[in-house]
């Protein structure tokens, strides 16, 4: 079994995701993502920020204002990540 496919069994268990608990804004765009098994994965958003669909979270501030509901990864309802994305991202 090699690491990936570890680490996105250690975060899915039986079929089921895992919630996540909490999303902690780091230095330099990277945002920890933990979830409810006491795992977490670090997402780099600084290669990302030129895109589209990222190009908001430039903002510093508006950065730090992440929230999660469990299931998503928010920022103020303009940019949403669901927990597969989350996986997925944290992989690149």
């Amino acid at each position: 079994m090699n690491i990936q496919c570890f680490f996105v069994d250690s975060i899915v268990k039986g079929g089921t995701m895992n919630r996540i608990v909490s999303v902690i804004p780091k230095d330099d765009f990277i945002l920890e993502v933990v979830f409810d098994n006491g795992e977490s994965v670090v997402i780099d958003f600084t290669s990302k920020l030129h895109t589209v669909r990222f190009s908001m979270l430039s903002d510093k501030e508006y950065f730090n204002t992440v929230t999660t509901d469990g299931i998503f990864v928010r920022w103020n309802y303009k940019i949403e990540l669901s927990l597969s994305e989350v996986l997925e991202l944290a992989q690149k």
